[in-house]
């Protein structure tokens, strides 16, 4: 999504060297390439495209910011699991989330759709205030 932005961004500049020069600069440093899809990255690589993504999310679903704590749960057990981090499970015991039961993992796909189909939303209307209007997608 933050590479389709990037493009709609970019797609009214002309020259195709600027718009090389400007994708580039949006994707520079983007945590979503070097690692998990942590709420803070995802805050950061919208912030390079000058969305306050976390507040925005939160205005349109007021289930955004309980969206924002499974992800960071999942992406913990994730880690946890992925390099058999004892400290990590230790973040998970002291959040009731083990063991990782079937429930615990239909709450995160839950988060995880709901989260998915508001940022769709929230970054179409962002990106739609420079379309006049119109969202792209």
């Amino acid at each position: 999504m933050h590479d389709e932005a990037s493009d709609i961004l970019c797609d009214p500049i002309t020259s195709p060297t600027l718009q090389a020069i400007l994708r580039s600069g949006l994707s520079r440093g983007r945590k979503l390439d070097r690692g998990n899809a942590q709420p803070s990255a995802l805050g950061s690589d919208f912030a390079s495209l000058g969305l306050g993504l976390w507040p925005a999310l939160k205005t349109a679903d007021k289930r955004a910011g309980k969206w924002q704590d499974e992800l960071e749960t999942l992406n913990t057990a994730r880690n946890a699991i992925a390099h058999d981090d004892q400290s990590e499970f230790l973040k998970l015991k002291k959040k009731g989330k083990l063991p990782i039961t079937l429930t615990t993992v239909r709450t995160w796909q839950r988060a995880v759709d709901g989260l998915a189909v508001t940022m769709d939303d929230v970054v179409g209307d962002y990106l739609g205030e420079f379309a006049g209007g119109n969202r792209p997608w």
